[in-house]
């Protein structure tokens, strides 16, 4: 089944095979009109609530792995089966995205239990319904090659916000400078560190407040494979002493390693995160800098994050 030939007559059809979903015409179907999937829905009915979603494969497998886990902070599907059939049916979360880094450790906990779980090939292969191929600890030249292209793709995305003439864009440029500097070393440091499952996406709009205080982790659209296992959470550990060494102290990858090596892996991760900010999230397309007042003021949020780099 390819991504998007669901209609919306054949998900209602795969819903009533559910037994909590036999009287589907008395449920109310809300279409939510955000992200690249067309198909998403508020579906409702007295005070039950769920969100229904069309799924990649590869985000079906991510979140069959979760229904296994049942992590508070990690919501999964009630209803695994339908995951075979590429469609997300959960709990309805209500709540507000988060707008710091300031990560919960409850939330940084479940992320490392379902991490070191992942990394046992026995549970990969036990839960591994959509037959992927995806469970690799090495890289092969594509990320090297993707940070060396990403620091000539970004420079020219810092260039283009020098018209604002604001001093947080030189401040990043001196950044992105200093890693150009590095560069060999940081390209080092990141394809050779341990691999690890990820969400890919990890960063505060996909983190949800609910209205009992918890975060919880959600989108797993870009979790496609296994890669150096400090991307996820590096910038919510930077900065951050006590949930960096709760990381340190229960990641089983960090048991295995000396703090001079954490360190090092910790910094290059940081470095690809900036590159990759600098690529998404700084572009004439994007709502965030598409004025000087915007720009300023998502570039000054996320300097307080990615001045660390000027610290090695």
């Amino acid at each position: 089944m390819k991504l998007g030939q669901l209609s919306l007559v054949e998900i209602k059809e795969l819903l009533k095979k559910e037994k909590k979903f036999k009287d589907l015409d008395s449920w109310k179907f809300e279409h939510i009109s955000l992200g690249e999937m067309r198909h998403k829905y508020k579906l409702s009915k007295e005070k039950e609530v769920y969100f229904v979603k069309e799924i990649k494969p590869h985000e079906a497998q991510m979140e069959y792995f979760l229904t296994r886990l049942k992590l508070p902070h990690l919501p999964y599907s009630e209803y695994p089966n339908l995951l075979k059939k590429k469609l997300l049916v959960r709990k309805f979360i209500s709540g507000r995205m988060l707008r710091s880094k300031n990560i919960d450790l409850g939330l940084l906990k479940d992320f490392i239990i379902m991490r070191n779980k992942l990394n046992h090939r026995a549970f990969f292969d036990r839960n591994n319904i959509s037959s992927l191929k995806n469970f690799t600890q090495k890289d092969d030249g594509f990320y090297e090659s993707g940070i060396r292209n990403d620091l000539v793709v970004c420079l020219n995305s810092l260039g283009r916000l020098k018209k604002y003439k604001l001093k947080v864009v030189d401040r990043f440029l001196e950044i992105l400078q200093h890693l150009r500097e590095n560069r060999e070393e940081i390209i080092k440091d990141y394809v050779t560190m341990p691999f690890a499952k990820q969400h890919q996406d990890f960063r505060e709009d996909n983190i949800i407040i609910g209205i009992d205080g918890k975060q919880r982790l959600i989108d797993w659209g870009s979790s496609y494979a296994y890669n150096p296992f400090m991307h996820d959470v590096s910038i919510f550990l930077v900065g951050n002493p006590k949930a960096l060494e709760f990381y340190v102290k229960n990641a089983d990858t960090c048991k295995k390693a000396t703090k001079a090596q954490i360190d090092r892996w910790l910094y290059a991760a940081l470095a690809v995160r900036f590159l990759e900010l600098l690529r998404w999230r700084v572009k004439p397309s994007e709502e965030r800098v598409n004025t000087r007042e915007k720009c300023k003021k998502f570039l000054e949020y996320e300097y307080k994050t990615y001045k660390y780099l000027l610290k090695k």
